[in-house]
């Protein structure tokens, strides 16, 4: 995993160095390993290495091949490298390397843009095409890997954070509003293409881009689930071997497509637990893990430590725990809001970030539990949809949505205050879902299809990756997700939810702990609010920066502040933090934008 950013002048002026120091700077951090340059006169690739496969500087990047005349930025990995060498070999090409990126590369010159059909992976990659005068950007299928842009008549820029497009931003940045709308009724998601700022983008999680040097930008779709049906002749049986197989395969090989050791981030809740339980048994031998907590405040814990501990104990793993201060979590909140490519106001990001920041001490490589509510219907709020006798959006927005839209507009000032556009929007995936999908199938499919890309992976993503740490995640194996959505979403919610994991889980794990009341990550400084927390949140609130930027209502922020601790979320998130966060976003890396370059 890497980060990647570059530009193409469509105004046939040269790049300015300048401009790509600006924009290499700010990826840096996501590639320890190594710096990459390449200029032509309208064009620039940067690239940060974290050196992973073929740790040699044969696959460092920008990777050119001059006998095909194609260059390629490359974030990602492809599990099936080694296949599709083979496979390309076999076709008469000779390989300078031994990694997947030339793979990439070379899978482009032979099957075209059609490349991506064949990668089984994550990846965000910008190859130029020497022959034809253009570059081909794509996403991987379902974005685990961020890929932001931006344009006008004289450019097109691209990245793997906002921050190498924002610092080059001389003028005042705005606020998109109906993303917005969007960041404060779903839980900081706003979905691709949009971002909080106007003129940034996001590529569409299984999209490509072409670009050529007149300025013709198109955009192509070439993944979604709209080929995946229902199979009612699945039985229990059947379906359980069939996802217990996809499971182990999908740790076998991100363990395994690696030249560094991989670790696993253990949360000691099942889905970490059942990784961890799998990786021991069937794929290697010596498993190291990491788990973190912070001090309960109240009724809020702080960690899990007694169950990580269990599994760390029943397995066997090089176990390490790290238990943070109060004071280190707040010594380390700017830090953690300046890595954020966008606002992102989950508690646990802060713990991501401050575990990536441990945990890359001796990994570069880790598995984690991500995704798994979402494929197995393990979120408490799926069976309250589902109970609820209204219309699809009603159903869904009174369970899910942070606030309706009323409660936005007594929380935004009236200029951003328009139509409700998230309702909007969420009809218009349930609109598109499959006719003779269920509700609850419907759900699940906008879940892993659109909501899940920004929450939580692309906080996991930005937060390890801060610290060089590549987070893996066996549960979003695309192979496991189709297998998974040809399974009625009613099914999968029995029993608590997460019925079929927990089946099998049964062959690693007492009934005590399988069936336990779930546990949320948390953070309780950041959901208890005391202390030395209001005052960081209050002072934020309360300064002139917010004042003169214009978003939030005054009396609101004096209600919130007033109460601290009474106004949560539909998903138990603190309202005053959602605030804090998102302006505090916006002081560091829209306003201190200047003061950074």
């Amino acid at each position: 995993m890497c980060g990647i950013c570059g530009e193409i002048r469509f105004d046939n002026t040269s790049i300015n160095r300048q401009t790509a120091k600006k924009m290499i700077d700010a990826v840096a951090r996501r590639g320890p390993d190594n710096e990459g340059l390449f200029f032509q006169k309208q064009l620039f690739f940067g690239h940060r290495r974290l050196s992973v496969i073929d740790v040699t500087e044969k696959s460092h990047q920008p990777m050119t091949d001059h006998s095909l005349n194609i260059t390629i930025v490359f974030n990602g990995v492809i599990y099936n490298y080694k296949e599709l060498r083979n496979t390309l070999q076999k076709e008469g090409y000779k390989f300078f390397s031994d990694g997947d990126t030339e793979v990439v590369l070379k899978s482009y010159h032979f099957f075209g843009e059609k490349c991506i059909d064949h990668f089984d992976g994550v990846f965000a990659f910008c190859i130029y095409d020497g022959n034809k005068r253009k570059l081909f950007l794509s996403r991987d299928r379902l974005g685990i890997k961020p890929l932001y842009y931006s344009s006008d008549s004289n450019y097109f820029r691209f990245s793997s954070t906002t921050k190498s497009l924002i610092n080059l931003e001389p003028n005042q940045i705005e606020i998109d509003k109906i993303s917005l709308h969007y960041q404060f009724t779903l839980h900081s998601v706003v979905p691709a293409p949009r971002t909080i700022i106007n003129n940034i983008k996001k590529l569409e999680p299984g999209h490509s881009l072409t670009v050529t040097f007149d300025g013709k930008i198109e955009k192509e779709k070439y993944y979604s689930f709209d080929h995946i049906s229902l199979d009612s002749t699945l039985t229990e049986k059947d379906a359980l071997d069939e996802i217990e197989r996809l499971i182990i395969l999908a740790i076998k090989k991100r363990l395994t497509a690696s030249d560094v050791p991989v670790g696993i981030l253990l949360s000691g809740g099942l889905d970490s637990s059942l990784i961890t339980a799998i990786a021991a048994k069937h794929c290697i031998s010596n498993v190291n893990t990491f788990s973190i907590g912070f001090p309960s405040i109240d009724n809020e814990e702080g960690d899990e430590f007694h169950f990580s501990d269990k599994i760390a104990k029943q397995f066997n793993t090089s176990h390490q725990k790290f238990f943070l201060s109060d004071d280190e979590l707040l010594d380390n909140l700017d830090e953690v809001i300046s890595c954020m490519p966008e606002p992102m106001a989950s508690q646990d990001s802060s713990a991501f970030f401050l575990l990536g920041k441990e945990v890359s001490k001796t990994q570069k490589v880790v598995l984690s539990g991500q995704g798994a509510d979402e494929l197995f219907g393990g979120y408490f709020w799926y069976e309250k949809m589902e109970k609820l006798e209204s219309s699809n959006v009603r159903k869904f927005s009174t369970n899910y949505f942070d606030r309706d839209h009323t409660d936005f507009c007594k929380t935004i000032t009236e200029k951003f205050c328009d139509s409700n556009y998230s309702k909007d929007f969420i009809k218009d995936l349930f609109d598109k879902q499959q006719y003779n999908l269920s509700f609850l199938d419907k759900v699940l499919r906008i879940d892993l299809s659109t909501l899940i890309v920004d929450d939580p992976v692309k906080r996991v993503d930005s937060m390890t990756m801060s610290w060089g740490l590549e987070t893996r995640v066996p549960f979003l194996d695309i192979n496991l997700i189709e297998f998974m959505l040809r399974i009625p979403s009613e099914l999968k919610i029995m029993n608590g939810g997460k019925h079929h994991l927990k089946k099998i889980a049964k062959k690693f794990f007492t009934d005590e702990f399988i069936n336990r009341e779930k546990f949320y990550f948390p953070v309780p400084p950041l959901k208890i609010i005391k202390d030395k927390f209001f005052n960081y949140m209050r002072d934020i609130l309360t300064s002139k920066a917010c004042k003169n930027r214009g978003v939030f209502n005054a009396k609101n922020i004096e209600i919130l502040l007033n109460n601290p601790n009474k106004y949560l979320t539909k998903l138990n998130g603190n309202k005053l933090w959602h605030l804090a966060l998102f302006e505090r976003w916006f002081q560091i890396n829209i306003d201190g934008r200047k003061s950074i370059i």
